[in-house]
């Protein structure tokens, strides 16, 4: 364990929580993925909308079927209006050189046919309105799940809140995390602010939402021997990649019953 880096933050530990990485955008809640048609999760098949963020900045692209049942492709390029849940764009319809030949950059050609406006309501859900042509449509979509990420390994992490009363929590130091199907369990071990070998493990359920996912369960910590904080937390937003994995805590104790808020998560070792 790093004792000296976990005894710098003794003097903001009056909980629990862990240091998490940035997310992967730093303007709002990343939504780049594969969406679809349906809430909680996708039930339309066959077309798709997928979204790629970065910034202030998304660019979107529609496959859908005209009146022919033929495919269309469409494209936005969208920006926020009133905040970083609501963005809107002008829609285009593009056309350009066979694909079984030599690509020709002159024989592309963008057509204005619409808007499209995305507002998100949730990490995981949005209201899509798009018009072609005169032609509107209103849908509730969400993100393709595929797979479960794996998040076992050891990681240098933990996390940082802010419980109800404004106290500071950091909990950071050596984080292990083991996974088996969707039972997550995560084990902090770090130094309290007194220097005692202290140990907070994390039981949960994750549960996937495209490339993005939440776990739920419960959390208690020993300081020492001694018992310590135990209740009841969430992870939500949490995303993941080869680097380590971070995601949105919310959680409450009995040393917190008014609920905290903050960040959990952990780079990946070298090990």
């Amino acid at each position: 364990m790093l004792k000296s880096l976990s005894r710098l933050g003794a003097a903001f530990i009056t909980a629990i929580t862990l240091s998490a990485p940035a997310a992967a955008s730093t303007f709002s809640i990343d939504y780049t993925d594969l969406w679809g048609g349906g809430s909680p999760a996708p039930t339309e098949n066959g077309w798709g909308l997928n979204l790629i963020q970065q910034g202030d900045v998304i660019f979107a692209t529609m496959f859908v079927y005209g009146s022919d049942n033929t495919a269309r492709w469409f494209s936005a390029t969208l920006n926020p209006t009133g905040g970083s849940a609501n963005w809107s764009g002008a829609l285009d319809q593009t056309t350009g050189s066979f694909f079984g030949a030599t690509w020709n950059n002159a024989s592309v050609t963008h057509t204005a046919v619409g808007t499209m406006t995305v507002n998100f309501s949730s990490a995981n859900g949005a209201a899509l309105i798009y018009s072609v042509n005169g032609q509107q449509v209103s849908k509730q979509i969400s993100r393709f799940s595929f797979r479960t990420p794996n998040l076992a390994g050891h990681y240098l992490g933990g996390a940082v809140a802010t419980c109800s009363n404004g106290q500071g929590v950091l909990i950071f130091d050596t984080l292990t995390v083991s996974q088996n199907g969707a039972g997550v369990a995560m084990q902090v071990d770090f130094f309290n602010a007194q220097g005692t070998q202290s140990r907070c493990t994390f039981n949960g359920t994750i549960n996937t939402t495209g490339r993005t996912g939440t776990i739920t369960g419960t959390y208690s910590c020993t300081f020492g021997s001694t018992p310590g904080n135990n209740g009841n937390f969430t992870v939500s937003n949490l995303e993941s990649s080869i680097n380590g994995f971070n995601g949105s805590l919310n959680a409450t104790d009995q040393f917190c019953p008014g609920g905290m808020t903050g960040r959990f998560g952990g780079v990946k070792d070298v090990q």
